[in-house]
């Protein structure tokens, strides 16, 4: 599936024309179903083969948790072919599982849950995020930062520039991305009653087989969400603290493709989350801009990670504010910097504007890193000789 997408993206190196850029976007969803599925059905026999030789006891499992596959998926092809095709989704996502897609079909929760409800409350907040992505575009627009013009603005503008371009960009996606929820929420697609603790791209997480037993009468009387075609968290994304927080919440359901499909089976622990971001990096594209945006996160994790565990996970009050706020400001200027190469795209286009301010944010993001190799050693140095002192004063005291 990779290699005929790298196929359909350079089409025109073998003499066919290029398709637009929504069929780009389909080929991308179908592409997640469709690697998706079989990493589906294979983890089930797995998961449900060496349950099947544990213990009986073994089966109060669940209770708190069920397994990420609780029985055997074995699609026909009837079924896969209606699964990758599937309208729902199709556009723009969000992804979600066959497991998710047979529900709809045979399990009676789309009959009983609010659609036109949960669908009104998706849509109404999307005017806005329009308004304020055509606002924003057009007072700070992409191609100004190619300009002559641009160039001769003084540093700090030039600096702060990519802020108004990822806040347009933020709001594309924010409305796009919701009304592909309401597409899902119309049709009643991955509803599933609350107790399941329903999550994003998976579904319910605990309980499965005793919502699939449900009964007309349950399920009309039962509460639901539509958690599991979420895709964003706005909220989220405009708050958190850390950037591999802000990675959660961004795009949820592809995140959880990439975590199910790539992270979790990659067999080298350390390098399970370069393997997760190339893979997204080449799902998106070849262009330059999504490797230096997408593949440059582990770097600023690195130094972030350091910061994180020194100074704010452990702290309290107006300290875990002033250190909270420090800390969001620094993820939000590392993700505009990085979110202009993803919109400009190619290396030439990127290099222009980079030069412009000096490419000056790698760095700095060196420097976080040399200094915070530096402070956790200084730490580890003063936590051990604490310890030794207080070996000491303990033997003092015996003596």
């Amino acid at each position: 599936m990779f290699g005929y997408l790298f196929f359909f993206r350079l089409a025109d190196k073998f003499g066919l024309p290029l398709s637009s850029g929504q069929t780009n976007l389909i080929e991308m969803i179908i592409v997640l179903r469709v690697v998706g599925v079989a990493f589906e059905i294979n983890g089930s026999w797995i998961t449900v083969g060496k349950t099947k030789k544990q213990d009986d006891n073994s089966q109060v499992k669940g209770v708190d948790r069920d397994d990420d596959f609780v029985e055997i998926i074995n699609p026909c092809y009837a079924d896969l072919f209606h699964y990758t095709f599937n309208y729902v989704g199709l556009l723009t996502g969000p992804y979600y599982r066959y497991r998710t897609f047979d529900d709809y079909f045979h399990l009676p929760f789309s009959k009983y849950v609010d659609c036109t409800g949960f669908t009104i409350n998706t849509l109404k907040i999307v005017p806005l995020y329009v308004s304020l992505y055509l606002a924003l575009s057009n007072l700070w627009p992409l191609e100004y930062v190619l300009s002559e013009d641009h160039n001769n603005r003084n540093f700090l503008y030039r600096m702060l520039y990519p802020w108004a371009l990822f806040a347009a960009f933020r709001q594309r996606v924010y409305s796009g991305m919701t009304l592909a929820e309401s597409v899902c929420t119309s049709a009643g697609l991955g509803a599933y009653p609350i107790q399941g603790r329903n999550r994003t791209g998976h579904g319910p997480t605990v309980g499965y087989l005793k919502l699939k037993a449900m009964n007309e009468l349950e399920a009309k009387s039962a509460q639901y969400d539509f958690n599991t075609v979420e895709s964003m968290d706005v909220w989220g994304c405009e708050t958190v603290v850390t950037l591999r927080d802000s990675m959660k919440v961004w795009n949820k359901a592809v995140q959880y493709w990439v975590a199910m499909v790539v992270y979790k089976r990659f067999p080298v622990k350390p390098l399970k989350i370069h393997a997760a971001l190339f893979v997204s990096v080449i799902w998106h594209g070849y262009h330059a801009g999504y490797f230096f945006c997408i593949y440059f996160c582990p770097f600023y994790l690195m130094a972030e990670d350091i910061y994180y565990k020194l100074y704010y996970k452990d702290s309290t009050g107006m300290k875990k504010k002033v250190i909270g706020f420090i800390m969001w400001f620094l993820r939000s200027h590392s993700e505009s910097y990085q979110a202009a190469a993803f919109l400009l795209l190619t290396f030439d286009r990127i290099w222009i504007y980079y030069s412009s301010v000096y490419h000056y944010w790698y760095g700095v993001w060196f420097a976080f890193l040399i200094l915070g190799i530096l402070l956790n050693q200084v730490h580890k140095i003063g936590k051990h000789k604490k310890i030794e002192d207080t070996k000491e004063k303990i033997e003092t005291v015996k003596q």
